[in-house]
């Protein structure tokens, strides 16, 4: 059963008093990075605005709901409009009103679960911006198609950044904001940390004489070496150093290999031999890798 909050007023013409229920609105905003940037999208502009539109209205808002700095992509990663599903479905409001669809989700599969499930639970949906909500058949229509179109920008931008991503791979720039041995140099390159650049030396040395992650990992503890966020190593950790390309000198993007305007932190030669090696021990074991091991070809 939800709780209703009621407003007292007075009918003028009839001399009687009337109890009006006010609905309780679920506030939900979303910026993502990008977002964030421009005019008019960030979570406080969002905030002040919807919350006037329920004052206008005299309605009550039962939460606040906020994912900064989130994709829309899916529902599935984004805890607050987690949070709202699970107030919905416990009978926590009557409405949820978002700035613009694209701010609630841009995936269609979402778009239409989210709906069913708050039509089960006789919740509506207010697009402020668009000027539509779910109470009507018509506004179920139109919330539909405009998620469709929403879920096409969202690909189309996908496919802009991939593109611009390749262009920087294969300009030699970085196409990662982090990277145990590196600090970033710019926004285009990293510089050798010299501490860090130690650690994964220690990792390839280390791996060509005992040829065992785990016991590579276990002295490494020992001697105190500790990963970019100061995580211990582990043979799971020490695998991922032996297999990252960008420290012999190259970007790895879909696939494709591109020499990077970096300085390497070992030779193209040392990270073969590593590479070959791994392999000969995970066929030893049985290991069945996830991904698959890229050799550089120094011709490129």
């Amino acid at each position: 059963m939800k709780k209703k909050y009621y407003a007292i007023t007075t009918e003028m013409v009839f001399k009687k008093t009337i109890l009006v229920p006010i609905e309780e609105v679920a506030i939900y905003i979303r910026v993502s990075t990008l977002d964030q940037a421009r005019e008019g999208y960030s979570l406080d502009a969002q905030e002040k605005t919807l919350r006037k539109w329920c004052e206008e209205r005299k309605y009550n808002v039962y939460d606040l709901y906020a994912d900064k700095g989130i994709s829309g992509k899916d529902i599935e990663h984004r805890p607050d409009i987690n949070r709202l599903l699970y107030d919905a479905k416990n009978g926590k409001f009557d409405l949820v009103l978002f700035w613009a669809l694209s701010r609630f989700t841009r995936s269609v599969s979402d778009l239409y679960s989210t709906m069913e499930k708050f039509q089960q639970w006789n919740i509506s949906m207010v697009s402020y911006t668009e000027a539509f909500d779910t109470s009507t058949p018509m506004g179920r229509a139109m919330i539909g198609i405009v998620g469709v179109f929403a879920q096409l920008e969202r690909e189309l931008t996908s496919e802009r950044v991939s593109a611009a991503m390749a262009e920087r791979a294969a300009q030699g720039k970085r196409t990662c904001s982090e990277i145990l041995g590196y600090d970033l140099d710019g926004k285009d390159s990293f510089k050798i940390n010299k501490k860090e650049a130690e650690y994964v030396r220690f990792c390839f040395s280390e791996y060509s004489l005992r040829k065992n992650l785990s016991e590579v990992a276990k002295e490494a503890r020992e001697r105190g070496f500790k990963g970019k966020r100061g995580k211990v190593p582990t043979a799971y950790s020490v695998q991922k150093i032996l297999t990252r390309t960008q420290y012999c000198g190259y970007n790895i993007f879909c696939g494709e290999t591109y020499k990077g305007n970096f300085e390497p932190i070992i030779d193209v030669e040392t990270y073969n031999k590593t590479l070959s090696l791994l392999k000969r021990q995970g066929k030893n074991v049985g290991r069945r890798r996830i991904k698959p091991l890229i050799k550089i070809e120094t011709m490129k």
